[in-house]
């Protein structure tokens, strides 16, 4: 951990630039300070950590308790597609930090629940939230990433668990600069072949086809059997009235 408030380190290439990761001791929420940073021209790359955040949001507005030796970090994208982008974002991060993690814990089966969270026996190790701001040139996009790797918080409801129970550490800029040089390697792939090598890629990390799940629709769940992604990845239910649904969002529960 740096002494100074702030550390910077230039590591994986993507294409014509480097990722500029920014470490900080405390912030409220580094994807906030990365929407800031975007919003003043930050270059596409510019990547931020913070050894202990106290105002991290997950998806749907829930709070994502971030303590000290977790990892909490978000950074920026920009693209002249950022439609195309976007479509495909949740399963490049997914997949970009599964073959971070998983060989630190090469024990341990960690698979992707739809369509980007990283669970272990189907408690939550990591999840994803992206936003997106701007228009044309000045678009951006920012990812931020929460992964428990010393503490697993408690959430009502849901199952967590984090690296050091599964009997391996890594530090948190570690975790970080893995993650991004996956993403590179993820990334520069789909630029140059497409969605199916990155969907194919998903389902090799998913729960098996067949897995039992419910997808949440404003109150209610609809139950049925996972049927795996369609061409453009969306989730595929076979329901337990037979039919064959694709939903675009919602949350997801494992049913078993």
């Amino acid at each position: 951990m740096p002494a100074g408030p702030a550390a910077i380190s230039k590591i994986a290439t993507r294409m014509a630039f480097i990722w500029s990761l920014t470490c900080h001791e405390t912030l409220g929420s580094t994807s906030d300070l990365c929407k800031s940073e975007a919003e003043k021209g930050a270059a596409d790359g510019t990547a931020v950590l913070a050894y202990r955040q106290t105002s991290g949001r997950g998806t749907r507005g829930r709070l994502w308790q971030a303590p000290e030796g977790n990892l909490s970090f978000s950074f920026i994208c920009r693209d002249r597609d950022s439609d195309s982008l976007i479509a495909v974002l949740p399963f490049l991060v997914a997949v970009a930090i599964h073959d971070a993690l998983a060989p630190v814990v090469p024990d341990a089966v960690l698979q992707l629940k739809w369509p980007n969270d990283l669970v272990c026996e189907g408690a939550k190790l990591c999840g994803v939230l992206i936003e997106r701001g701007g228009a044309g040139r000045s678009g951006w996009i920012v990812v931020g990433i929460g992964a428990n790797l010393r503490t697993a918080p408690e959430i009502p409801g849901r199952r967590t668990i984090c690296l050091e129970a599964l009997g391996r550490s890594i530090a948190p800029r570690e975790a970080a600069e893995r993650i991004l040089a996956a993403f590179s390697a993820r990334l520069s792939l789909w630029e140059r072949e497409g969605f199916e090598p990155l969907r194919a890629a998903w389902l090799e990390r998913a729960h098996p086809l067949g897995t039992r799940l419910a997808v949440q629709r404003g109150d209610n769940y609809i139950e049925g059997f996972f049927a795996g992604l369609d061409a453009s990845g969306r989730l595929l239910l076979q329901t337990d009235q037979g039919d064959l649904q694709a939903f675009l969002s919602g949350d997801i529960l494992l049913l078993g």
